[in-house]
């Protein structure tokens, strides 16, 4: 894969991580590129192969220090498994 292939694949999956971020509600009428640092790094943490786990510790650190926010573990647990579910089925139809 070229470089601009890999730079068009990697756009379209932090916009649709985008939309499972901000379909988790966190901050009523915030921006939608509101969680996009977050979203970079579960992206980056993804293609380096990262787990159900790691993106779940991610979620809750990111979210407890970078934003203040406080995030019930089933929630964490919920989006994380959302992140995950999807991830493995875009990267079967492209690999």
């Amino acid at each position: 894969m070229d470089k601009e292939n890999i730079k068009k694949e990697f756009r379209e999956k932090f916009f649709e991580l985008r939309k499972i971020l901000n379909s988790w509600g966190l901050i009523p009428g915030s921006p939608r590129d509101e969680f996009d640092g977050l979203n970079h790094q579960i992206l980056s943490y993804l293609y380096k192969g990262a787990d159900f786990n790691k993106i779940a510790r991610i979620l809750d650190s990111e979210l407890t220090v970078t934003y203040g926010l406080s995030v019930d573990e089933d929630s964490t647990k919920e989006v994380a498994s959302d992140i995950v579910e999807w991830w493995n089925s875009t990267t079967r139809i492209l690999g």
